[in-house]
């Protein structure tokens, strides 16, 4: 779907709620529904969430007359919105970590099957990869029965996809709304806690970071001298959605930390006690200073051990066949076979005839993907042209 659509978006925060209600008590939503939805995706325990970390937000897109069949572009896990396409209309409008509510006034559902996994762990390039169990057990007899029902949003409620489908398939319907309820994931005005002092180039944020029940954190840290600076989030994570390459974490709930092992057992231990935690983060903001992070952020890594970066499945086994290949000396079947008919060599020819290379005569800019959550991109100069050459000699030569 092209981003040129008309598209518009409503953020409700706590201050706008009537007599001091509770955040996520909207019209249209039963008490207690929007709270009991999010709580089926997020694992909170003991602490409460206040209210200003909680947002409801409406995004309405028209739809077009041509084309509207194409897929929204939303990709998530029972409601919880991992990724949202650069080519979606949504892009920027609902974010990874939203859980969604309902589409067009109707309450949604997804019929997947249910697989927790609400384990925190951490990579680190110096440490073993640390997992801890899912605390929440199933019960047995009736208490069992209880956790394992369905809870009481999902009354009523439609499946996601269809209700979707319909919305598109629709000669009707000329627009989509969709609403979420977020989490905020970042808080500009917070309090430093003692012995956090600003330093000059680089800049504060306070990072939340929740134990989502279908997510894993997939954070890999790397320490630099006194601080432990972000050094990749795995896509689909917790910390994909709440931090980002080449931040500093200076505190965990307002304890100071300078150290790997610190910074890990800090995290998991909020997450088991209330199921969130705050993070003070520190980043440049200036390109010198982010080139120095890249820097500090290589050495260490020739210093400890490689990250285990995934990789595809087939890729994988390409590069294991090729391995043994070298070891044993056999020669593999050629992934491209030659044809051995008169006909199977001319067909090739005239396909490629037929689709010729074009190149577009416009450029479309489109914006950094979220996906690529780093804060060490630096402004590059524009590229050199003959035009531009030219004119910079001239100039040297008056």
């Amino acid at each position: 779907m092209p981003q040129e659509e008309v598209i518009k978006c409503k953020i409700y925060r706590a201050e706008d709620g009537n007599n001091h209600e509770p955040q996520w008590e909207r019209p249209g939503f039963k008490k207690d529904e929007i709270e009991t939805r999010v709580k089926d995706v997020v694992m909170f325990r003991n602490n409460y969430l206040p209210n200003c970390y909680k947002l409801f937000v409406e995004v309405t897109y028209e739809l077009p007359k041509k084309g509207r069949n194409e897929p929204l572009g939303i990709s998530n896990r029972h409601g919880l919105v991992t990724r949202v396409n650069y080519a979606s209309p949504f892009k920027g409008a609902i974010l990874p970590g939203d859980v969604l509510l309902s589409v067009n006034g109707t309450n949604v559902c997804f019929e997947e099957k249910t697989t927790v996994m609400g384990q925190v762990e951490d990579k680190t390039t110096s440490q073993q990869t640390s997992k801890q169990k899912n605390p929440e057990k199933k019960g047995t007899g009736k208490e069992g029965e209880k956790k394992d029902a369905k809870p009481a949003f999902w009354a009523g409620a439609q499946e996601f996809k269809s209700v979707v489908s319909k919305i598109l398939a629709s000669k009707k319907e000329t627009k989509i709304t969709i609403t979420v309820a977020r989490l905020k994931t970042r808080v500009g005005t917070f309090k430093c806690p003692p012995g956090i002092t600003p330093t000059p180039g680089y800049n504060l944020d306070l990072a939340l970071l929740y134990q989502f029940k279908y997510l894993k954190l997939g954070l890999n840290m790397q320490q630099t001298g006194q601080r432990v600076v972000v050094n990749y989030t795995m896509p689909d994570s917790v910390s994909h959605i709440s931090l980002n390459i080449g931040e500093a974490i200076l505190a965990v709930d307002e304890s100071v930390v300078t150290n790997l092992e610190d910074v890990r057992t800090r995290i998991l231990d909020g997450c088991k006690e209330n199921g969130w935690v705050r993070l003070i983060v520190e980043y440049p903001n200036t390109d010198q200073f982010k080139n120095m992070v890249r820097g500090q952020l290589a050495t260490a890594q020739k210093t400890n051990d490689r990250p285990n970066y995934s990789l595809c499945g087939d890729v994988k086994k390409y590069c294991e066949e090729g391995v043994e290949a070298l070891k044993n000396g056999k020669e593999l079947d050629p992934v491209l076979k030659e044809p051995t008919k008169e006909s199977d060599r001319k067909e090739p020819e005239k396909k490629k005839k037929e689709s010729l290379v074009e190149f577009r005569k416009t450029t479309d800019e489109i914006g950094i993907p979220t996906e690529w959550n780093s804060k060490l991109f630096v402004l590059l100069p524009p590229l050199k042209t003959k035009d531009s050459e030219s004119t910079d000699n001239s100039q040297m030569k008056k």
